[in-house]
C-alpha cells in the first residue's frame, strides 16, 4: 500500500510505473467535484475512474476485497474514509468474481485480520496492489458523506 497527499503527486511520480503516473496527474489536474458519478476513460482500458458518492459505513457492514488485473487507486474527493488493508495470501475467500468483474471478496467485518488502516480525507489517495486486500468504506468516527474516486489501473 502506498498513501499520500494529491498536492505531493509529482514526488511520487519517480517511482512509479507510467499506469500510477497517469492516475495521480489525472487525480491532481482535474477538478473532481464537477465530476458526476460514473466512469471516465484516462488511458483507454488501462487506466481509467470511476465516481460514486456514497455514505461511509460501520466495519462489520464493509466487506473485505481484492483485485488481480487492475491496482485500485483510492481517492477521495470529499469526506472522510477509513480503508483497512491485509495481506491476501492465505485469507478465506468467500466470493471470486475475479474472472467476470475483477474483485473478489474475503468476508466483511473482522473475518480477516487487519495489518493497519489509512484514513482518507478530501485530497488524500491510497494505492492498492493485486497482492493486498482492502476494505474501503469504512466510517472513521461517524458515517460521513464522501466523493470517491477510484483510478483501475491495469498491474497485467
Amino acid at each position: 500500500m502506498l498513501t499520500g497527499n494529491i498536492k505531493d503527486w509529482e514526488k511520487f511520480t519517480p517511482y512509479l510505473p507510467a499506469g500510477l503516473q497517469k492516475a495521480l496527474r489525472y487525480l491532481a489536474t482535474t477538478e473532481v467535484a464537477k465530476l458526476a458519478n460514473g466512469e471516465y476513460k484516462i488511458d483507454g482500458e488501462k487506466v481509467f475512474v470511476r465516481v460514486s458518492g456514497y455514505e461511509t459505513k460501520p466495519l462489520n457492514e464493509k466487506k473485505w476485497e481484492a483485485h488481480d488485473a487492475y491496482i485500485d487507486v483510492q481517492y477521495l474527493g470529499s469526506g472522510t474514509e477509513r480503508i483497512y488493508y491485509a495481506a491476501k495470501q492465505g485469507q478465506p475467500l468467500t466470493e471470486n468474481n475475479l474472472q467476470a468483474k475483477d474483485v473478489a471478496f474475503f468476508g466483511a467485518g473482522t473475518a480477516v485480520k487487519a495489518d493497519g488502516y489509512v484514513d482518507l480525507g478530501a485530497g488524500t489517495f491510497a494505492v492498492f496492489y493485486p497482492w493486498e486486500l482492502h476494505q474501503p468504506g469504512c466510517q472513521v468516527s461517524a458515517a460521513a458523506k464522501v466523493q470517491k474516486l477510484v483510478v483501475k489501473v491495469r498491474a497485467l
